[in-house]
């Protein structure tokens, strides 16, 4: 392969065994693995999932689910739109629905009744991030009323934080959820609420409640929760090697030109595999443990470094994300957080880029164990 990611699934146990450890007994983990699980592959990471025991999963999308779903029997919400074939098919198929607009209720009451099976909806809430969500108020309505749409089962309630590492931010958004909790107190059963996600694990154990929403601290993204690895690396090879002369440019718009002679190797990775044009000038790879700069602008399939003193050849490994050893056994890390910063883009959007592009390949893991 000339540009791939590995995904160690021993990590991703580990990761999942520090999550259960936080939350302690009696809270579920909801394993969110939307996006083709953030890019690590959402087939293989929910199998993996269901034989560490997680509770549920939480996907976007009807095709997700049925991905899931034939990795795990266990339970699957569906956190965005579906249109009304969808809404219907995933009734039939027992995945759980977002109750997300008042208006809902009333399609999914028909759409089971219609199809005669019972639509399993999350209320998910309005609490301050302003996006999908019932408002407070409305959202009394509903719960109070749910006696009216007898095709219809709330199991649980849920809501979104604004910024998950804001403890005053997510004070403030549990203060409305409870509000939502005291007016429709003794007029409604008691549903199992899930309301935060990995960057609010740690300091904001008052949201843990019934269930947690996790995903980047499963995979371990730049310590979410403190403790957990990285599962993901991208990796690529050298095709080949240079000298160039100082006044030459390298790559396109002559954005780098050499001050002295300088050693380029060619690596066989570009914007077209997610290793997004905006590093272009600010990022760092390694390569034989040591950290190179990526020189000149980043083209569709290839990328330049400069490896000027170093003995390498083509055919060697680069690492554009992910840790490498030198000779001397000491390790080098290049961080989704580090290629955020140097393309102003979240290390969300870093990671399912590459996701999107490159092959995976699966290291450890219980099938494998």
């Amino acid at each position: 392969m000339r540009a791939w990611l590995e995904v160690n699934l021993d990590i991703l146990g580990e990761n999942y065994q520090l999550v259960r450890n936080k939350i302690g007994a009696g809270v579920d983990i909801m394993a969110v693995v939307k996006a083709d699980a953030y890019g690590h592959g959402i087939d293989r990471i929910s199998k993996e999932l269901d034989l560490l025991g997680v509770d549920s999963f939480a996907v976007i999308s009807l095709d997700e689910a049925r991905r899931v779903r034939r990795q795990s029997a266990r339970p699957v919400l569906i956190m965005g739109y579906l249109d009304q074939k969808e809404i219907a098919e995933a009734i039939e198929e027992d995945f759980i629905l977002s109750l997300y607009d008042r208006e809902l209720i009333v399609f999914y009451e028909r759409t089971a009744s219609r199809i005669g099976k019972l639509a399993r909806v999350h209320l998910k809430v309005e609490t301050g991030l302003n996006r999908l969500g019932i408002e407070i108020d409305e959202a009394a309505d509903v719960l109070t009323g749910q006696h009216r749409f007898p095709h219809v089962s709330i199991e649980a309630i849920f809501s979104h934080l604004t910024e998950a590492t804001d403890r005053d931010s997510n004070l403030e958004q549990l203060r409305r959820l409870q509000q939502l909790l005291v007016k429709t107190q003794g007029r409604t059963p008691l549903l199992p609420i899930h309301f935060v996600s990995s960057g609010s694990l740690e300091n904001f154990p008052e949201g843990r409640m019934d269930a947690v929403r996790v995903g980047l601290a499963l995979y371990g993204v730049d310590e979410a929760l403190p403790g957990t690895k990285p599962t993901l690396s991208c990796k690529s090879v050298i095709i080949q090697v240079k000298e160039v002369v100082a006044g030459e440019g390298v790559s396109y718009s002559r954005l780098f030109v050499a001050d002295k002679p300088t050693t380029i190797a060619v690596v066989s990775i570009g914007y077209a595999e997610g290793y997004t044009q905006a590093l272009t000038g600010r990022a760092e790879v390694l390569v034989k443990g040591k950290r190179v700069k990526v020189l000149g602008k980043i083209s569709m399939n290839l990328i330049s470094i400069d490896v000027t003193d170093l003995p390498v050849r083509r055919g060697d490994e680069v690492v554009l994300l992910g840790s490498q050893k030198d000779e001397l056994g000491h390790v080098a890390t290049v961080s989704a957080n580090e290629l955020a910063k140097w393309s102003n883009l979240r290390h969300h959007e870093i990671i399912t880029r590459m996701g999107t592009a490159l092959p995976r390949v699966y290291i450890g893991g219980k099938l494998d164990g």
